[in-house]
């Protein structure tokens, strides 16, 4: 079996593009939303995690105390 690495890899060519922001004087665009986007649906995970042995599934976010109460109930219910 061959397997590959990241430096068995052909150095791939990059060039910057600049595109200033028409709508601001600077002309600077905003990037520091990217790194919140994970931050829920992580913290819906481990909520997962910390209660599937008692059969419940979280599909939404923010998990809230009431949400996760609901979702608690209705695996009770659902387990008589």
């Amino acid at each position: 079996m061959c397997r590959q690495r990241a430096d068995d890899l052909p150095a791939i060519p990059v060039a910057l593009i600049e595109h200033r922001s028409a709508i601001n004087p600077l002309g600077v665009k905003g990037v520091g939303e990217s790194g919140a986007i994970p931050g829920a649906a992580a913290i819906a995970n481990a909520v997962e995690d910390a209660v599937a042995h008692l059969g419940v599934t979280v599909r939404e976010v923010p998990v809230t105390p009431a949400y996760l109460h609901a979702l608690l109930d209705e695996a009770r219910a659902g387990a008589r």
